[in-house]
């Protein structure tokens, strides 16, 4: 079973903060006391480090996952593996094959790497 990017950054997200913080705590000279001496306050800035960390790691797992996404689409589509795609490798994908001109942005008859990234995150608008 293939497990993806996005479930095992979710998964690290949700308990990097508190694995961090039970670290951090442990390395002190009396951990138990350390623990007992936090309030409120002291609470408040874990919860928001670990809502933080938890915000960017799954933005990188969305991020990336889009990414990976848009890698395995170009080199599916691009059936000669010359590192573009031509017109009748777009005719495979209808919504492509509509805007093709618009996004071969020099006019070659290919579209490149980057010329495909955008038209992929056009998608998303």
């Amino acid at each position: 079973m293939k497990t993806s990017l996005k479930a095992i950054i979710t998964v690290l997200a949700v308990f990097a903060p508190f694995i961090m913080v039970a670290y951090a705590i442990a390395q002190g000279p009396d951990p138990m006391s350390t623990l007992q001496r936090f309030e409120g306050f002291d609470w408040m800035w874990l919860i928001f480090l670990g809502a933080m960390m938890v915000g960017t790691y799954y933005f990188l797992a969305v991020y990336l996952a889009d990414e990976d996404a848009i890698a395995e689409d170009f080199v599916r589509l691009d059936k000669d593996h010359d590192g573009f795609i031509t017109r009748e490798d777009a005719s495979a994908w209808q919504q492509l094959a509509k805007v093709f001109d618009s996004f071969d942005m020099d006019r070659d008859g290919r579209i490149s790497r980057i010329e495909f990234e955008e038209f992929e995150h056009s998608l998303a608008r």
